[in-house]
C-alpha cells in the first residue's frame, strides 16, 4: 500500500537547490606571493616615481611662470624708464628749438651785426656786377692707361684698405 497512496508522497525538493561552495583554505603558493610581493614593490616605485615626477614638472611650471613674470615687470621697469627719458628729451629739444628760432630770426641777426659786429647794410653804391665773357670753362686732364701688372696691384691694394677699413 505504500506504492498506492496518492499525495501522499513528498519530494525533496532540496536537491535542486543550489547549495553554497565549501569553503576551502588554500595553502599559499610561496613563489606566487613573492612574485605578487615584487609586482606590489614594483608598482609602489613607479608610482612613488611618476608622483615625483609630476611634482618636479609642476615645481618647474611655476618656477618658470615666476621667472617669467620677474622678467616682465623688469622690461617694463625698464621700458616707462625710457619712456620717460624720451619724454624729458623731447621737452629739451622743443625748448632748444624754440631758443633757436629766436636768436636766428632776422631782426636778431641784423641786431648782433649792427650793434656787436659793427655791421651796416649795403648801400646800391657798393655793388657791383662781374661779367664774365665765354662763360666758366673747366678742362679735366684724361686720365692716364695703367698697364695690367699696376691695376692688379690696385686692386689688391684697395682690397686690403676695405678690409682694413672694415674692422677698424
Amino acid at each position: 500500500m505504500a506504492g498506492m497512496s496518492r499525495g501522499s508522497e513528498a519530494y525533496d525538493l532540496s536537491l535542486f537547490e543550489p547549495k553554497q561552495a565549501k569553503i576551502v583554505k588554500l595553502v599559499p603558493n610561496k613563489k606566487e606571493d613573492k612574485a605578487q610581493m615584487k609586482r606590489t614593490r614594483i608598482q609602489s616605485m613607479v608610482n612613488t616615481a611618476t608622483t615625483l615626477l609630476m611634482a618636479a614638472l609642476a615645481v618647474l611650471a611655476v618656477g618658470m611662470i615666476i621667472a617669467c613674470r620677474v622678467h616682465l615687470t623688469e622690461m617694463d621697469s625698464q621700458m616707462q624708464a625710457k619712456q620717460q627719458e624720451l619724454n624729458n628729451l623731447q621737452s629739451e629739444h622743443v625748448r632748444l628749438t624754440s631758443e633757436l628760432a629766436a636768436k636766428t630770426s632776422a631782426q636778431q641777426v641784423e641786431d648782433y651785426a649792427t650793434q656787436v659786429l659793427g655791421m651796416q647794410k649795403v648801400d646800391p653804391g657798393q655793388i657791383q656786377y662781374i661779367t664774365v665773357q665765354g662763360g666758366d670753362e673747366v678742362e679735366v686732364a684724361e686720365p692716364e692707361k695703367k698697364g695690367l701688372l699696376e691695376s692688379i696691384g690696385d686692386s689688391i691694394s684697395n682690397f686690403f684698405s676695405e678690409l682694413a677699413y672694415l674692422f677698424q
